[in-house]
């Protein structure tokens, strides 16, 4: 199947937000960017977060960066849609805190070589078909410096939500429609990507970035009924 996924995207997320406003996305950090940022931030001071540059791709409404801006991190911020930036920008207006918030996709980042110190994906480049999704990755090495971290909340295909026979796929891995009436997440003919954990490291150390921690956590829905799986992966350029 052969479709223009990035502006499939952009419109699906340009309607949503304009729909249903800041409500479209989550409102609260994500707790496993929370647990990465303890993990490797904690002991470094206010005044040295300052000039560490973090990017979130895919930064929605705000939800997971005015926590970023809040711990006093040098923080920016990445959407396709127009419509979110604009809230976003909003939100930390209102918490008087400060990021610099572009639009634009992800598989194209409007920054220089070797300029982040961290970069942050959370169920956001899962929105990419496969091929979208291994240009993106090169973004992320070209980007980060030597050294820096890309952290990344997605999809596994241990989901019973993947292993669905109800399903159209773009590619092996990028659900397109699925005709099952309550998932998880819904799936409304936009993309939807999955991987394995192993596949997803073989794919990073393929970018120059080398895994250094890695996750699978199960979750479920609907009083157990339905389990949704998601890889916690943290990679480091080298």
């Amino acid at each position: 199947m052969v479709l223009d996924t990035i502006n499939i995207v952009k419109e699906y997320y340009e309607k949503g937000y304009k729909k249903k406003g800041a409500s479209f996305q989550r409102k609260y950090p994500n707790e496993e960017l929370c647990r990465f940022i303890g993990r490797n931030f904690y002991s470094i001071s206010r005044k040295r977060r300052k000039k560490i540059k973090i990017l979130e791709v895919g930064s929605g409404s705000g939800g997971n960066l005015w926590m970023l801006a809040n711990e006093g991190f040098k923080s920016y911020g990445l959407d396709i849609s127009k419509k979110s930036v604009e809230i976003a920008k909003n939100l930390l207006r209102k918490k008087n805190l400060k990021a610099d918030i572009d639009h634009g996709s992800m598989t194209i980042l409007p920054y220089e070589d070797n300029f982040f110190d961290c970069i942050v994906d959370i169920f956001s480049s899962s929105c990419l078909d496969s091929e979208d999704g291994i240009k993106f990755l090169n973004e992320v090495s070209r980007t980060l410096k030597k050294n820096g971290s890309f952290f990344s909340y997605f999809p596994s295909k241990n989901s019973k939500m993947f292993k669905s026979k109800n399903k159209k796929m773009i590619d092996r891995d990028t659900i397109f429609n699925l005709r099952n009436k309550r998932n998880a997440y819904r799936i409304n003919n936009c993309p939807f990507r999955f991987l394995r954990k192993k596949q997803y490291m073989t794919i990073l150390k393929k970018n120059s970035l080398k895994v250094f921690y890695s996750e699978e956590i199960k979750k479920t829905y609907f009083n157990g009924k339905e389990n949704f799986n998601f890889i916690v992966i943290e990679g480091r350029k080298i």
